[in-house]
């Protein structure tokens, strides 16, 4: 296994615990099976979540979504 470091900012990071927090328990047992738990994950990611500075951060509504 190898890692890879990419940059999130803290609503990437919102994101995602919110898609993660989405996720239905038989998606969850097929990810685990694949890939690891689902509830480690979430507790990794909050807890960069929590640590992470969001005073200079505003969300703009000037993006167009990609979907």
């Amino acid at each position: 296994m190898t890692e890879d470091f990419i940059r999130l900012n803290v609503h990437e990071v919102g994101i995602l615990l919110s898609a993660l927090q989405l996720i239905d328990l038989r998606e969850e047992n097929q990810i685990a099976k694949d890939y690891g738990s689902v509830p480690a994950l979430y507790n990794k990611l909050y807890t960069v979540f929590e640590q992470m500075d969001t005073s200079g951060t505003v969300l703009r509504n000037d993006v167009v979504p990609s979907f």
